[in-house]
């Protein structure tokens, strides 16, 4: 997001392997930032609200009825709903490498010219089969990684 850097925007990126494993992952992640009141939008290529239901549903019911709060979106419905001043927002975007860039392109141009007050924070999910040859590279451009433990700074893991 190269245009928007100067605006209070974090980027934190994760690989996966299967959607199970980025439903797992995801699931506890997603309810937490509920909990703290952060607005949550997804952009999904693959992964579904169902599939995160069905696990939610196996796992907790509570986590599930957070889950139908979330911004359930796709790449051709972001606008400017999906970002909200008045609240931190977090959007996690899951896909091919082309879509998550062409979906950064399309959240650049919309908050290009607004001054976001709060916290945003865009999570790129990579399928590790897409990147696997380049997961140091991508790791570059993020300023923490989402795994199974949390969110965690990258300069921990490098240091």
């Amino acid at each position: 997001m190269k245009n928007v850097e100067q605006q209070n925007i974090k980027k934190a990126c994760n690989f996966y392997v299967s959607n199970l494993h980025l439903s797992i992952m995801l699931l506890p992640y997603i309810c937490n930032e509920i909990n703290k009141d952060v607005e949550v939008t997804t952009i999904f290529e693959n992964l579904s609200k169902k599939d995160l239901e069905s696990i939610a549903n196996k796992i907790n019911r509570k986590e599930s009825k957070e889950l139908l709060e979330v911004n359930w979106t796709n790449e051709d419905e972001i606008t400017e709903k999906s970002i909200n001043d008045k609240k931190s927002n977090t959007i996690i975007i899951e896909g091919s490498k082309k879509y998550i860039k062409e979906a950064h392109e399309k959240i650049e141009n919309l908050i290009v010219n607004s001054k976001i007050q709060n916290e945003l924070k865009i999570i790129d999910c990579y399928n590790v089969e897409e990147v696997s040859n380049e997961m140091k590279e991508i790791v570059k451009d993020y300023n923490d990684v989402i795994n199974t433990s949390g969110e965690v700074l990258l300069k921990k893991l490098v240091d």
